[in-house]
């Protein structure tokens, strides 16, 4: 494992050590694994950050008030590897995601932990695209940048894509393609396009949006694997419920979106 992992973890760890203790039943272990997606979750140098990390570590905190629990580790992966281990190992919490017909039943569905839209964009230098519909995209002189074996690549797919798409392991690999004219088309987060390239070193205001990707607008959620105890299911889905109606979720969103935005691109404009 990365080196990085284990500082990541012993972080979460530490944290949830700091809870109330007193429960006599043995705490349950379990694992938060995700891709890294700022300002949602990330690992900065070395410990998880984001709003969904924030909002997760403070649901786990209310948890642990009635059933013990403890977490074991805190990894970020690749999408597909992530989302193998929390189809495949119990005790895993995986976000952030789509809720879809075909994941149904893979999955405890705990909650919603941030809205979610996504623009094909394209970069202002590049030649215009004047599209309606994703279908009207098809058998065009496109090369479209898609997470491999992500909801959109699915989506796409079903809908006769194929030459057209460019599987990518990740939004930070998609814009570096983009930058560089090796994809004409990547599909990124409305309000965190201009500050995720901003990040990487690029100019965001470059990035001009094509079409939205109505179809897969939808909230992202965390879950849990099967096998995972119900009573911890059901204590999360409670703790996650309530937290969101006391407004913390979206008070975490608004600080962590602003910070982002700042973090990222206030270097690159200051000088303008």
């Amino acid at each position: 494992m990365r080196a990085g992992f284990w500082s990541v973890a012993c972080a979460a760890l530490i944290f949830l050590c700091l809870l109330n203790p007193s429960a006599n039943a043995e705490p349950e272990e379990i694992s938060l694994v995700t891709q890294s997606f700022a300002p949602l979750q990330w690992d900065n140098e070395g410990t998880p950050d984001g709003y969904v990390t924030a909002f997760l570590l403070a649901a786990a905190e209310r948890v642990n008030q009635t059933v013990p629990v403890t977490i074991a580790g805190y990894e970020f992966l690749p999408w597909k590897r992530a989302m193998l281990m929390a189809e495949t190992v119990p005790n895993v919490m995986f976000f952030s995601l789509s809720r879809t017909p075909e994941r149904e039943q893979k999955f405890h569905w705990l909650g919603e932990v941030s809205p979610y839209g996504q623009y094909l964009y394209r970069l202002d230098s590049s030649p215009g695209v004047e599209v309606e519909t994703l279908s009207d995209l098809r058998g065009l002189d496109v090369k479209i940048g898609v997470q491999d074996g992500g909801n959109l690549h699915a989506h796409l797919t079903r809908l006769g894509f194929d030459q057209e798409l460019v599987p990518i392991t990740d939004y930070h690999q998609g814009i570096e393609m983009l930058f560089l004219g090796r994809v004409d088309l990547l599909p990124l987060t409305g309000f965190l396009a201009e500050a995720s390239a901003c990040k990487q070193g690029y100019d965001g205001s470059q990035l001009k949006p094509v079409l939205f990707v109505e179809a897969l607008a939808k909230p992202l959620w965390a879950v849990f694997s099967k096998g995972t105890d119900q009573e911890l299911v059901a204590a999360f889905q409670g703790a996650i419920e309530d937290l969101k109606a006391e407004g913390f979720l979206d008070a975490q969103i608004r600080e962590h979106q602003a910070n982002w935005q700042t973090l990222a691109c206030g270097a690159l404009t200051a000088g303008k």
